[in-house]
C-alpha cells in the first residue's frame, strides 16, 4: 500500500477523535487492514517478480512520504480547525509499521527483535503479490482510499 494512503487514513483517524491512545490504536490497526487489501505498492511486484531495484524502490518510498507530508500540511494549512496534532499522531502512527521494517538504516536490527519479529511476519504474511486479476482493483481502490480520506478531512 501506498505511504499516502497510510498517512492519509491515520489522519482521517485523526480528525474524528482527540483521544491519543485510540488514535494510535487505530490508525495502526488501519495499516494492517490496508495492507491486507490488493494493493500496488512503491516497489511494484507482481507474482513475487520485483520491477524496480532496491535503491529505485527506496527512492519511490521516499517520494511517496514526501507527497504524503506536503498534502498533510496543505490540508492543516487549508482547514485550521483540525486538531493538528490528532491528525501528525494520526498519520505517523498509520505509517509507523513501515518505518519501523523498512528503514535500511535499522530494519534489519527491528526484524531480529523478539517482539517486533513476531509483528514483522504479520505484516509481511497478510501482503501477499498481486495476483493478475488483482491489479484491476489495487490502484483504483488506493485511489477511493484517498479521495474518502481526503473529504473526511476536509468536511
Amino acid at each position: 500500500m501506498l505511504a499516502l494512503n497510510h498517512v492519509l487514513v491515520g489522519a482521517a483517524i485523526g480528525s474524528e477523535t482527540n483521544n491519543i491512545p485510540v488514535i494510535v490504536g487505530l490508525a495502526v490497526a488501519s495499516h494492517f487492514i490496508l495492507d491486507a487489501l490488493p494493493h500496488v505498492d512503491q516497489g511494484l511486484e507482481k507474482n513475487g517478480k520485483d520491477y524496480f531495484k532496491q535503491n529505485t524502490k527506496y527512492f519511490l518510498a521516499a517520494v511517496d512520504i514526501a507527497i504524503s507530508l506536503v498534502l498533510i500540511v496543505f490540508i492543516l494549512t487549508l482547514k485550521s480547525t483540525l486538531d493538528r496534532s490528532s491528525i501528525i499522531i494520526g498519520a505517523v502512527s498509520g505509517l509507523s509499521i513501515d518505518l519501523i521494517f523498512n528503514i535500511p538504516w535499522w530494519e534489519n536490527f527491528m526484524k531480529r527483535t523478539p517482539i517486533l519479529k513476531s509483528i514483522y511476519f504479520f505484516h509481511k504474511d497478510i501482503q501477499e503479490p498481486l495476483k493478475k486479476y488483482q491489479f484491476v482493483f489495487g490502484l483504483p481502490l488506493q485511489i477511493i482510499i484517498i479521495v474518502v480520506s481526503i473529504w473526511i478531512l476536509l468536511k
